[in-house]
Formats: structure tokens, C-alpha cells, sequence
């Protein structure tokens, strides 16, 4: 159990870190988040376990050390802390653990390069590419390619890279129709925001499932990779103060939007709930997105509510 005296150290070198805290029952303390910078004190850390966690954007970890590194904080404090709690070392499992170094495949190659030789393979992604309503200018944009052969051969490459520039993730869609298993994703966390490089986080932004949702909208589109935010997703929205979002999920997903629109709403963020008519993004097109995305109104609580007893309806 940690004594008084060490529990008074704690908070100090919190409290000089994250700003004054509150303290709450037992022996958890409450500060703003560093990470989402949301206006209330979010951030719930316990003194005894010393597992912190932010409400909103669901930023945690499992030492008060980890929190201390993430911020770079002076080496003195950091070490008032490891000499009361110990050095914590994070297994491998651990949500601490740093990401693993992302790298596109071997046998990438981008399609906005034409090979000097005939490859079917080169083709055979492009048509695919066609199809789905994807330019070049947009395989440009984000470096599409694809791989002829390796354990991703047949697949379209979509890249997906950080603010820095950095590769995070990217999404292997097969170009064969007929392909029993469509996508074969690496095997790292899709806790990132997709396309982070490309947006605009003073406008609006668009939130959708998957990447082939996101070329319908065109602009200042996010993926979600699925039904739900990513924690960093939702941590970037409110460091960069974002003021309006629209949501566009498939049909499917009425409930997840829902959430997601209460979400941010209760957070004080405009919000525009779009519920397509069947199709998904991806199959509507730039046309008729883009016209649903004009005409749908900012969501209010009513709108919310009668989206959720049409859905028990549904």
C-alpha cells in the first residue's frame, strides 16, 4: 500500500505535469488529458494500481511511468516515480509496448508508375481500380499499388500514412472478384487515424468505414477501418479542436453511428448523422454521397433518438 508521504510525491509530480488534479474516492485522481486536451478533467489515475484512463479518448496505460514517458517529462520526476513504484517493464501484450515499425510489402509497386513490360498483374489491379471509381490522380495521392506475387500477390495496396508522413496501416483488397478471402490486412494495430497526412483539421471531417467508402466522399474523409473509433481517432478530434463532423456508416451500423453521433454531441461537437438507404458509401458514388451529404440536416437530439427507435423497429 502506499504510504502518505509517497502518495503526497505522486501528486506533486503529477500535479506539476498535468496541471492541479481532483482528487477522487479512494485512490484515484482526476486531471485534464494531455492527449485530448477536452475541457473537463477526464483523465482518471490510480495511485495504487497505477493504471490511468481518459474517458474520452480512451487514451491508458498501466504505470504512471508510461503516462510520465509519452510526455517526455523531466528525468528527475520520472525517477521520484520508478523509485516509489519500481522500474516498470511492459509485456508483451501490454497496451504500453511501442508499435511495431510498419513497412509496405517487398513486392509493392506503385500503380501510378506504369511498368516498362507487360505485367497482367499491373492491369489486372488498375481495371479493378477503375471499377470501384478510384482515378489515377487519387492513386497518386495516396501511393496505391499493388503486389504481383508474395504472401499479399493479388492484391490492391492502400496506404495509409501519419501527420508525419509516416506509414500506419494499409489495406490489401484482392482485385480478383471471385477471391475467397477480399482482404488481408498486416497484422498491427488499427488503433491509427487512416489518411491522417491528407486532412484538413480546421473544415469539417467525414467519418466512414473502409477505404473504399472514403473515395465516394473524396475529401477530408476519414475510415474508421469498421464500426468503431479508434482511441487515437477520437484523441486527434479534440487536440485539433475539431467543430463539425459528419458520419456516414453503412446501413448496418445504425446503432454504432448513433453512439458515436451521441458521443460527440454530448462533447460539443456539431454532428450530421447520415443513414444510407441500403448501399454502402462505396457502392453509392461520388454523386449521389456527396448529394446526401448536402442535404442531410445537422442532427439534433430528436434525430438521435428517432434513429435509434428505427433501428429497434428495423
Amino acid at each position: 500500500m502506499l504510504s502518505a508521504r509517497n502518495k503526497l510525491v505522486v501528486i506533486n509530480v503529477l500535479d506539476s505535469t498535468l496541471g492541479v488534479g481532483s482528487s477522487m474516492k479512494g485512490n484515484e485522481q482526476a486531471h485534464h488529458c494531455p492527449f485530448c486536451h477536452h475541457h473537463k478533467k477526464k483523465l482518471q489515475i490510480n495511485l495504487e494500481t497505477q493504471y490511468w484512463h481518459c474517458w474520452v479518448c480512451d487514451s491508458k496505460g498501466r504505470a504512471i511511468q508510461s503516462l510520465l514517458r509519452k510526455l517526455n517529462v523531466d528525468r528527475g520526476d520520472l525517477s521520484k516515480i520508478i523509485s516509489i513504484y519500481g522500474e516498470y517493464t511492459p509485456s508483451k501484450n501490454d497496451k504500453d509496448v511501442e508499435k511495431v515499425q510498419l513497412k509496405l510489402p517487398s513486392e509493392f509497386k506503385p500503380l501510378h508508375i506504369k511498368p516498362k513490360s507487360l505485367d497482367f498483374a499491373y492491369n489486372q489491379a488498375l481495371t479493378y481500380l477503375y471499377k470501384r471509381g478510384i482515378t489515377m490522380d487519387e492513386m497518386l495521392k495516396h501511393n496505391i499499388g499493388y503486389c504481383g506475387e508474395g504472401i499479399y500477390g493479388g492484391r490492391t495496396i492502400i496506404p495509409s500514412y501519419s501527420e508525419e508522413g509516416e506509414l500506419n496501416y494499409f489495406v490489401a483488397r484482392s482485385y480478383y472478384e471471385d477471391s475467397k478471402f477480399k482482404y488481408k490486412n498486416p497484422p498491427v494495430s488499427r488503433d491509427v487515424v487512416v489518411f491522417d497526412n491528407q486532412i484538413n483539421w480546421n473544415e469539417p471531417i467525414t467519418l466512414v468505414e473502409g477505404v473504399f467508402d472514403s473515395f465516394s466522399v473524396k475529401r477530408n474523409v476519414i475510415p474508421i477501418l469498421g464500426k468503431f473509433l479508434p482511441r487515437t481517432l477520437k484523441a486527434k478530434i479534440f487536440e485539433k479542436g475539431v467543430k463539425e463532423i459528419k458520419i456516414l456508416l453503412d446501413s448496418d451500423a445504425i446503432e454504432d453511428s448513433t453512439k458515436h453521433a451521441t458521443f460527440f454531441i454530448q462533447n460539443g461537437i456539431k454532428v450530421t448523422n447520415i443513414i444510407p438507404d441500403g448501399d454502402d458509401a462505396g457502392d453509392m458514388g461520388f454523386d449521389k454521397v456527396n448529394n446526401l451529404l448536402k442535404e442531410t440536416k445537422e442532427s439534433g437530439w430528436d434525430d438521435l433518438i428517432l434513429s435509434k427507435l428505427n433501428n429497434i423497429w428495423r
